[in-house]
C-alpha cells in the first residue's frame, strides 16, 4: 500500500511517500511559512517522480501538532480533502511523537526523548517519551526557565516520580530535538546527561513507521471532523494605523 505523509507543523514543509513502512522518497522545503503555496505542488512532484497518481494511494498520514497554527491548518486541510475525495484512511501522528521516534533511531543508546517545537520567544511545545514512544509527560506549552525541566528523570525527586509515574533511579540519557531544542543551549538549561541534537527536525519521513503502525491497528481519523492539536490560538498581529 502506498502512503502519503504530510508534515507542516514547523517552518519546514515536507511530504514523503512510503510503501507500507518502507520510505520511497521525501521532499522538504524551507521557505518561511509559505506552506499554502508549496504543499500541493510538492505532493504532485512526489507522486510524479514515483510514477503514481493520487488514486494509487492507500492512505494518508499527517502530523497533528502542536506547532505552527497556520502550518497545521494547511497540512490537515490538504490531508483531509485528499482522504475524503479518494475515500482512503486518514491517520494523524503527533509531531512530538514523530520527533521522539527519530531521536531513538539516531541515538539508540538514549533512555528518553524530549522533543521540542519552537513556540516563539523562550517558549516551546514539548513532551517526554520513552523508547516505546509512550508519552510520560503530557504535551504542553512551556516557558523555558530554571525549573521548567523538573520532570526530566535526572531532575526528579528521590522517589523517581514524574507526573504521577514512578521510574527507576538509574542514570538516564535524554535526547532533546526539534526546532526548539536550541533554546536549551542559548538559555544555559542543558543538563550533563542530556544531548541536544538540533539536526533532528520535523520531517514527513519521521511519520512513516508510526503511521504504518496506526494503519495496521485501524487507528483512523474522520476526515470530516479531524482537528489538529493546535494547543494555542493563532498569533495574530494587527496592523498599525497610519498616523
Amino acid at each position: 500500500m502506498y502512503i502519503l505523509h504530510i508534515e507542516t507543523s514547523t517552518k519546514i514543509c515536507s511530504v514523503a511517500l512510503s510503501r507500507d513502512e518502507e520510505l520511497i522518497d521525501c521532499l522538504e522545503r524551507t521557505e518561511g511559512m509559505n506552506h499554502t503555496a508549496l504543499l500541493t505542488p510538492m505532493i504532485s512532484q512526489l507522486l510524479k517522480s514515483a510514477s503514481l497518481k493520487p488514486g494509487d494511494l492507500g492512505a494518508i498520514s499527517v502530523s497533528s501538532g502542536p506547532g505552527s497554527y497556520t502550518g497545521l491548518r494547511v497540512g490537515s486541510s490538504t490531508a483531509k480533502a485528499m482522504a475524503y475525495s479518494l475515500n482512503i484512511p486518514l491517520v494523524s501522528i503527533p509531531t512530538l511523537a514523530a520527533l521522539a521516534w527519530a531521536s531513538f533511531q539516531k541515538h539508540p543508546e538514549a533512555d528518553y526523548a524530549l522533543p521540542m517545537v519552537d513556540a516563539r520567544r523562550d517558549e516551546v511545545y514539548l513532551s517526554l517519551y520513552n523508547k516505546e514512544i509512550e508519552e510520560l509527560f503530557p504535551t504542553s506549552s512551556v516557558i523555558l526557565d530554571e525549573g521548567a525541566l523538573s520532570f526530566i528523570p535526572e531532575n526528579m525527586n528521590e522517589e523517581g516520580e514524574t507526573h504521577g509515574r514512578v521510574i527507576s533511579s538509574k542514570s538516564f540519557l535524554t535526547i532533546c530535538c526539534g526546532d526548539g531544542a536550541f533554546k536549551l543551549n542559548s538559555l544555559h538549561l542543558k543538563s550533563p546527561r542530556m544531548i541536544v541534537d538540533e539536526e533532528i527536525l520535523a520531517s514527513a519521513k519521521h511519520l512513516v513507521a508510526l503511521a504504518y503502525k496506526s494503519i495496521s491497528r485501524n487507528h483512523f481519523q474522520d476526515p470530516m471532523h479531524f482537528v489538529p492539536h493546535y494547543l494555542k490560538p493563532p498569533n495574530i498581529t494587527q496592523q498599525r494605523k497610519a498616523q
